[in-house]
């Protein structure tokens, strides 16, 4: 009796534990979701009302930043422009640059994913000033990074024109988390979306009517 109730508390001590690994890697999996899907969505939104012609600021000129040096598209980061968090009627008052990067959060120093959000209206391009932490401290990101396709699904490279980054229509978004560590070691998930722009790139679209602020 003493050695089948042993043995039925190893079984039963183990199932729970294995339990609470899979829920907090359940949880750690939920929470990267949710800041990739965060991510898709705003990213998703490029180019709304945007009128090129309009903008002061280099980097509100292109549906992905195309002409400020500072935030061409890259492997690790990228940054769109457009009205994407629209909250009224009025077409373009409320245009503005946001971006995702992988930074190091300012409290815990924990690596986390960075959202730059810039007005339109505002002066020079300031990364820093701009940024916050967007993804939770507790959940280890070590990987963001972004891939681009054109409008056929070609990878579009050489990101350091106009013209080419211009061709982008979709982009790839790949976040790798590490989860708590369990029984067997710490886990890396890596979880991807591809976004498809909805809005016309506004510097090569001609049959948009720009008198009406698209």
């Amino acid at each position: 009796m003493a050695i089948v109730g042993g043995a039925i508390s190893i079984l039963v001590g183990g199932a729970v534990q294995s339990k609470m690994i899979s829920s907090v890697r359940s949880a750690d999996t939920e929470t990267a979701r949710g800041t990739l899907e965060w991510i898709t969505e705003r990213v998703r939104n490029a180019g709304f009302n945007l009128l090129p012609g309009g903008q002061t600021q280099l980097r509100c000129k292109d549906r992905v930043v195309a002409q400020d040096a500072s935030l061409l598209p890259t492997t690790t980061s990228v940054f769109v422009s457009g009205e994407i968090l629209n909250t009224d009627t009025v077409a373009g008052n409320e245009d503005l640059t946001i971006g995702y990067y992988l930074g190091v959060d300012p409290v815990t120093a924990a690596p986390v994913v960075m959202e730059y959000n810039q007005p339109c209206s505002t002066g020079a391009t300031s990364i820093a000033t701009y940024s916050k932490p967007l993804s939770n401290p507790s959940l280890t990101v070590t990987s963001l990074s972004f891939q681009y396709y054109d409008a056929s699904g070609n990878t579009v490279a050489g990101l350091t024109t106009p013209a080419t980054i211009r061709q982008i229509q979709i982009i790839g978004i790949s976040i790798t988390v590490q989860g708590a560590e369990g029984r067997s070691g710490v886990q890396a998930q890596t979880l991807t979306r591809y976004v498809l722009l909805r809005n016309p790139e506004p510097n090569t679209n001609n049959w948009v009517d720009q008198n009406e602020k698209f």
